[in-house]
């Protein structure tokens, strides 16, 4: 997993962590079964990633409306990683800006999503009526009532 992070570092891909591994740096711990990641790179760019990742299983990027996105494994250890490239707009441009550095508990040293971006990413996700993912807002709200960018979210 950090071999991913750290080939889009010298790829010069700006990239975040998202979802439930982004939560972590939020205080909400949960078991999560690959890690999203949020990278700035065009799904025709996609096989100059796809090359400096030797010892991967690596699917093809699929497109969606709004978003690609391509999984790579590692043959090694079986993470996997979700690469979710966002088509080129306002929206993508602030949450990349809005980005954080974090401790990981596991990974080191990462970017992870905003607070304010990983909420509104798991309601999205999730069309808001999954309750686990309304489960993690309410907790990543109640512990950091204090630093939440209320006018932003």
């Amino acid at each position: 997993m950090r071999e991913v992070l750290d080939t889009l570092d010298n790829l010069g891909i700006d990239w975040f962590v998202t979802g439930s591994e982004a939560a972590a740096c939020y205080g909400v711990l949960r078991q999560s079964f690959d890690t999203d990641v949020i990278i700035d790179l065009q799904p025709s760019g996609f096989d100059r990633l796809a090359r400096a990742l030797p010892g991967y299983a690596i699917a093809s990027p699929i497109e969606f409306d709004d978003f690609a996105m391509a999984s790579v494994i590692s043959t090694q250890t079986a993470a996997k990683v979700d690469l979710i490239m966002r088509r080129p707009s306002r929206y993508a441009t602030r949450t990349m800006a809005r980005r954080r550095r974090c401790d990981h508990r596991e990974l080191g040293e990462i970017w992870v999503s905003s607070l304010e971006d990983l909420i509104v990413a798991k309601l999205v996700w999730s069309e808001g009526i999954s309750e686990l993912q309304q489960r993690d807002c309410a907790q990543l709200l109640r512990l950091n009532a204090d630093r939440v960018d209320w006018p932003y979210l």
